[in-house]
C-alpha cells in the first residue's frame, strides 16, 4: 500500500549543500540592487566571463587578459558595471566582511541556477533520526563490542536495524521503500561568511577560542524560505516477507518518522545548549533556546547539509546518551578513534560552524507533513 505526502521545509538557519564547485573574484561583481519596494541591498552578480570577454574589442581583450594574470585581480576593478545580459544569476550578500580577491565562494547545489535541497540529503538526515530512535543500550553494547578503532564505521549497526540478516544491504533495506523527492527551488540564494567557534583547552583564561580563524564563504538557502518536497512510503507484505524485513514496517511509518526526528533533534539541541552554556557562548544559547521551542512532535526540526558535523550524521549522540546514563566509556573510545594521536582532553566535537553576521549555526529546518 502506497502512502503519499506533501511536505514543507521552513528554513530556520542558512542551509548549505555544496556542489563541489567554487568561484572567485574574477567571476563575479559585488554591487547593489533595488527591489520592487525601492529598498537597496548588496548582491554578488555572477558573470558569464566567456560571453562577456567575447563582447570586448581587441584592446579591451588584451587589457582583460593582462589584468587577469595579475595577483588580486577583481572583475569589478576591470568593469564594475557589467550589463545584466552577462549575468548568470545573483546572490544576496549577507557577509559581515566581503571575500578578498583570493578567497573563493563555495557554490550550493543548483538546477538551472536555482538552489534546492536534494532528496538524498533529506532522506539521510531522516535515516539518522530513525536509527537514533531505534537503538537501545543492548544495541550499543553489541556495536561497541565489535568496534574497531582503525575503522569506526557504523555500517554494521545500520544494517542490523534496517536490513534483513544475511541480505544485501541496499536490496534488503526497508529504507528503499521510503522515497523522498528533491525540494522545490529556493527563490533566494545568499552568501554568508562562516567561521568555526571552538572549545578552549581547560585551565586557560578564555572559555572558547577563535584563534587562527578560517573564514569560508558559502552560498546558502537563507532563513524564512519555505520549500516543498514529496515523501512516499510503500508497504507490501509479500515483498517485505520475501526480503526478510516484515518486522521493520514501523521504521517508515509516518508517525514513527516524525517521532524519531523530534526525539533526535531534542537530544541534539540539548547537547548544543550544554556546549553553549559550558563555554559561555551566549548567541548559541539564545539560538538553541528558540529552536527548543520550535521543535514539536508534529513539526519537528531537522539538521541538514554543511555544518551538521559528527553528532548530526552518526550514532554518536546515542552512544553519548548511554554514557551519561550508564557510566560507560563508549563515547570516549569513539572520540579517541576519531582523532587518533591528535586527541584532545575537552569537549568533542570541539567546533561549530557559525555565520559571522547573524551568528547562527548552519542547516536547521522545520518539517511539516500533509497527506495527499
Amino acid at each position: 500500500m502506497a502512502n503519499n505526502y506533501e511536505c514543507n521545509l521552513k528554513v530556520l538557519s542558512p542551509v548549505y549543500i555544496g556542489s563541489g564547485n567554487e568561484y572567485g573574484a574574477s567571476e563575479y561583481v559585488s554591487t547593489k540592487a533595488k527591489n520592487k519596494n525601492g529598498e537597496i541591498f548588496d548582491i554578488f552578480k555572477r558573470i558569464n566571463v566567456s560571453k562577456y570577454y567575447l563582447s570586448l574589442n581587441d584592446d579591451e581583450k588584451d587589457k582583460f587578459i593582462n589584468d587577469l594574470s595579475t595577483p588580486n585581480f577583481r572583475l569589478a576593478d576591470f568593469d564594475s558595471k557589467i550589463p545584466n545580459k552577462y549575468r548568470i544569476y545573483f546572490t544576496y550578500n549577507e557577509c559581515k566582511n566581503n571575500p578578498g580577491p583570493n578567497q573563493d565562494i563555495n557554490e550550493i547545489i543548483k538546477s538551472l541556477n536555482k538552489a534546492y535541497i536534494p532528496g538524498s540529503s533529506i532522506k539521510g538526515a531522516i535515516k539518522t533520526a530513525i536509527l537514533y530512535n531505534s537503538l537501545d543500550f543492548n544495541d550499543i553494547k553489541w556495536f561497541m563490542g565489535k568496534f574497531d578503532k582503525r575503522n569506526n564505521s557504523d555500517s554494521r549497526i545500520i544494517k542490523s536495524i534496517f536490513s534483513s540478516r544475511g541480505g544485501n544491504d541496499a536490496q534488503s533495506s526497508v529504507m528503499k521503500f521510503l522515497r523522498i523527492s528533491d525540494s522545490t527551488a529556493a527563490k533566494k540564494i545568499s552568501v554568508h561568511d562562516v567561521f568555526s567557534v571552538m572549545a578552549k583547552i581547560p585551565f586557560t583564561n578564555e572559555k572558547y577560542s577563535r584563534d587562527k580563524v578560517v573564514i569560508t564563504y558559502l552560498e546558502t538557502i537563507n532563513e524564512n524560505i519555505n520549500l516543498k518536497f514529496n515523501l512516499s512510503t510503500n508497504f507490501d507484505k509479500k515483498i517485505y516477507r520475501t526480503l526478510g524485513i516484515d518486522d521493520k514496517e514501523q521504521l517508515i511509518d509516518l508517525d514513527y518518522i516524525k517521532e524519531s526526528i523530534y526525539k533526535f533533534s531534542k537530544e541534539y539541541i540539548k547537547h548544543e545548549l550544554e556546549f553553549a552554556e559550558e563555554y559561555d557562548i551566549s548567541y548559541l544559547s539564545e539560538f538553541y533556546k528558540t529552536q527548543e521551542k520550535h521543535n514539536t512532535p508534529d513539526k519537528p526540526l531537522l539538521k541538514i547539509g554543511g555544518g551538521s558535523g559528527f553528532l548530526a550524521t552518526t550514532i554518536g549522540l546515542k552512544i553519548k546518551e548511554y554514557d551519561d546514563y550508564n557510566g560507560t566509556a563508549f563515547f570516549e573510545n569513539v572520540r579517541k578513534s576519531a582523532h587518533h594521536k591528535n586527541s584532545y582532553p575537552y569537549c568533542f566535537p570541539k567546533s561549530r560552524k557559525i555565520t559571522c553576521k547573524e551568528k547562527t549555526p548552519l542547516g536547521w529546518v522545520q518539517l511539516s507533513i500533509n497527506e495527499i
